[in-house]
């Protein structure tokens, strides 16, 4: 018989193929994958493979040989260099969002925080500033506008009534580990989530992975560490952050390849110091900021974006020809308080029917 999943190595070296359909969870008729065949190729956590199995007489599958690996012949796989020996570059390919003139989220983020194939994306959210269905509508238009790429989202920690509105609310692969599930679950799916987004990108696919959210991913992992020894602010463990910021830091663009783009939430002003003390260590980290202002939807302004405080690094390279048009509408709100700045920017969503079509008024 053929099998195929996603290898997921255990710490003994052994692995088994976790599905995709199944959330990547371990299941009993899971695929063994012995030492010895990972060790043969070269396997690592993440990859989807192809292989030759067949059942045991005490019912478990076990793999034989290994038929492909990421789509390819095993030898070509193997030539295939790994993310952390790519070149990587600058965002140059936007990643437009807008779809339609009543879109206003996705049409401020092309505005003012724009996104590009490779882009390390935060959205800065205290709570109730409308954080999850800001990501709802970049994916939804992500999936609409670039059906090519690959979309995955990663929700930890989450509210299990979220997760369901995620998975029908977008086109896309929905990975989770709600606030029911174990300690161990949330942590082996988001070191199993990274590796597999990695593997995809190597490959040279244009992948995309929403994160929701890096806080509760940094307070997963601080309960799950054994501990260094060493407490920082708010009870953080001083390693507690490294798996949280290799997830984070896996975005990028390849130069002539694939690209990891990652845009992930965070939380800011809960109360809480040690979410104040995980926001100021991911601050800062991105090349993205997308900027969600709490007394702008206690008043019911949606979305909620503060707008000057929103800004893309390097948007020049996104932006292109349009780049004078864009630094000219920042100038036009710059000296406005939030609250004003994005009632005059709605104002003129709803007069030009597209961003290019108010662009041309700026650019006279």
């Amino acid at each position: 018989m053929t099998a195929t999943g996603i290898l997921e190595i255990e710490a003994k070296g052994f692995g088994f193929l976790r599905q995709i359909k199944s959330n990547l969870n371990r299941l009993p008729n899971d695929v063994f994958i012995p030492p010895p065949m990972i060790q043969e190729h070269g396997l690592l956590a993440g990859v989807e493979l192809e292989v030759t199995a067949q059942q045991e007489k005490d019912g478990k599958v076990r793999a034989q040989s290994v038929q492909a690996i990421q789509g390819m012949p095993p030898a070509a796989w193997q030539a295939v260099p790994r993310l952390e020996d790519l070149p990587a570059i600058s965002p140059q390919k936007p990643i437009w969002l807008e779809r339609e003139p009543t879109g206003h989220s996705q049409r401020l983020v092309d505005l003012f925080a724009p996104l590009g194939e490779g882009q390390r994306a935060l959205i800065v959210a205290p709570p109730r500033s409308g954080k999850t269905m800001m990501l709802q509508h970049i994916a939804a238009a992500i999936a609409a506008n670039q059906p090519e790429h690959q979309l995955y989202v990663l929700l930890l920690d989450e509210r299990p009534e979220e997760v369901t509105e995620f998975r029908r609310s977008i086109r896309g692969q929905v990975f989770s580990s709600s606030y029911d599930d174990n300690l161990g679950n949330h942590l082996r799916l988001a070191k199993l989530v990274l590796e597999f987004v990695k593997r995809r990108t190597e490959a040279g696919k244009d992948v995309v992975l929403l994160i929701d959210s890096l806080t509760r991913t940094g307070r997963a992992f601080n309960a799950g560490q054994q501990g260094s020894g060493r407490l920082m602010t708010g009870g953080l463990d001083a390693r507690a952050l490294e798996v949280p910021k290799r997830i984070f830091g896996a975005a990028r663009k390849i130069e002539h390849g694939g690209s990891l783009t990652i845009i992930a939430t965070i939380l800011t002003d809960t109360g809480s110091r040690m979410d104040d003390f995980i926001f100021e260590e991911f601050k800062g980290t991105g090349n993205m900021e997308l900027v969600l202002d709490r007394s702008l939807a206690e008043e019911r302004l949606y979305p909620a974006i503060n707008l000057r405080s929103s800004s893309t690094r390097r948007e020049e390279l996104l932006f292109g020809e349009a780049t004078v048009a864009h630094q000219k509408l920042r100038r036009a709100i710059n000296d406005l308080p939030p609250k004003e700045a994005l009632q005059k920017l709605l104002k003129l969503l709803a007069m030009f029917p597209t961003n290019a079509a108010l662009l041309r008024e700026f650019s006279k």
